[in-house]
């Protein structure tokens, strides 16, 4: 390298093959210059630190993760514990809502113990007209609904064939008197000669043979009139029994009722032979009817013989109907695996109103208390929903499931308190009282209300339960 006057010469080094050249235009110098550092020998770029290789390429180490990740956690953990205390500081100072009681008054009244049950109307004397002559039907002379007196025609079955046979009964009547006639004719002859017989046997003029053949001709005579004088007996009876078929031929009326059903028309052809067909279906008096209830085994034990009830029928449905249980029958009737016995009740159907065949729901009183100390069911129902040593009893407390006795809860100075009590009958809606510290008038617990609730009186004893957890009772000091 030269140096001229006024001008100072740079020293440049040689960029290497694979990077761009440089050019550095510096100011005149003022003292000594730094140099780059020289290639090296081999001719190779100089190689940058590992570090800024991993920081260029995105790659970390195993340690720099797990801090990554424990920063996580730790950013976690921080959230979670904050909703926690959160949480703790709200709980801790809720201010409990107050809890409103609904309650109704026991009161004294009349309580009647119903079953109810339902089943079929019929009418109460129904028969069943057959015949026992087979034939053609040649006559119909009755109708639906028609009322009919004992011993009217309804029906006539063809006799042409019944009048014959009728006829070859006579004959053979007859034949058999004529026979009777010749045996006894017979009769006659043999007893005189038996007469003679033995007239000649006793003077010795005929051996005792003879007198033994007059003698067998006799009873032969007289057996042989006798089983003529039968065989008249017998033509005479089936004669009888052709002339009752001939009168069975006109169908008649067995009662004085109306025609529920008919099931014949002229022309058709009936066959008696081994069973009797039905032709008519008649009712003594649809003025007096039966109702047959089905009873669920649960309940027949209530029921009894000259119980009233009342039922009410789908074509009347704003109508009652009086009735009284006749009977309870033994035989049980399953159904499904559902058992039930039948009550029978007597229904006086007052202008002809019911018809056999409808469907009715009965109520049979089965018992009734006047003048009762009652309680509501829902007050029996209710318990607190706390803890049995929370609250305070008034007296021994009432064991669950022990006969009849229960426990109700009224409320004192704000605090449900037990009563014990024992029970009697109940209708489903109110129960008897028969021992207990219960007054009327007294306000029984028989449910818990919303909050913006009083309690009430009302007849509704449903009770309802807030679905928010159980519910604290305050504590007797």
């Amino acid at each position: 390298m030269s140096e001229s006057a006024g001008n100072t010469s740079k020293l440049v080094a040689p960029a290497p093959a694979d990077t761009p050249a440089r050019q550095d235009v510096t100011a005149p110098s003022r003292g000594p210059r730094k140099l780059p550092p020289s290639p090296p020998p081999n001719g190779t770029a100089p190689q940058p630190p590992a570090r800024d290789v991993a920081a260029t390429l995105g790659v970390r180490g195993k340690g720099h993760r797990d801090a990554s990740w424990k920063r996580r956690l730790l950013g976690w953990g921080i959230a979670v514990l904050a909703v926690a205390a959160a949480t703790v500081y709200v709980m801790r100072h809720r201010t409990a809502a107050p809890i409103h009681y609904l309650t109704q008054l026991a009161r004294r009244g009349d309580l009647t113990v119903t079953v109810t049950a339902t089943g079929t109307l019929a009418a109460r004397d129904t028969v069943d007209v057959g015949t026992e002559v087979s034939g053609v039907i040649d006559l119909v002379a009755a109708d639906y609904n028609d009322h009919v007196r004992k011993g009217e025609v309804l029906a006539v079955v063809n006799t042409d064939q019944l009048r014959a046979q009728i006829a070859q009964a006579v004959a053979a009547l007859e034949a058999a008197r004529a026979t009777a006639q010749q045996t006894a004719a017979t009769v006659a002859e043999s007893q005189g000669q038996a007469i003679r017989a033995e007239s000649l046997f006793a003077r010795q003029m005929i051996s005792p043979q003879d007198v033994e053949s007059a003698r067998a001709s006799l009873a032969r005579a007289l057996a042989a009139d006798a089983n003529a004088r039968a065989g008249i007996d017998a033509s005479s009876a089936a004669l009888q029994a052709q002339r009752t078929l001939l009168r069975k031929a006109t169908i008649r009326s067995p009662i004085d009722g109306i025609v529920l059903q008919r099931q014949v028309e002229p022309g058709r052809t009936v066959a008696a032979s081994f069973q009797t067909p039905v032709l008519f279906v008649l009712a003594s008096d649809l003025a007096r009817m039966t109702l047959a209830l089905d009873v669920d085994e649960a309940d027949v034990g209530e029921v009894r013989a000259g119980q009233a009830a009342d039922f009410t029928v789908d074509a009347y449905p704003n109508r009652t109907f009086a009735a009284r249980v006749r009977s309870v029958r033994n035989a049980a009737k399953t159904v499904e695996g559902v058992v039930t016995y039948q009550a029978i009740l007597d229904v006086t159907n007052v202008g002809l109103a019911l018809r056999p065949g409808m469907t009715a729901t009965a109520v049979i009183k089965s018992r009734q208390v006047r003048d009762a100390l009652l309680v509501a069911n829902a007050a029996l129902r209710f318990i607190p929903e706390t803890q049995a040593s929370s609250a305070t009893t008034s007296g021994p407390p009432a064991a669950p499931g022990a006969g009849n006795r229960r426990q109700v809860w009224t409320l004192r100075q704000g605090i449900p308190v037990a009563i014990p009590l024992t029970t009697g009958v109940g209708d489903g809606q109110w129960t008897e009282v028969t021992s207990g510290a219960i007054q009327p008038g007294l306000a029984l617990i028989t449910g818990i209300g919303a909050a913006s609730t009083t309690p009430a009186t009302a007849a509704d004893t449903t009770p309802t339960r807030r679905s928010t957890g159980p519910l604290p009772i305050p504590h007797a000091h």
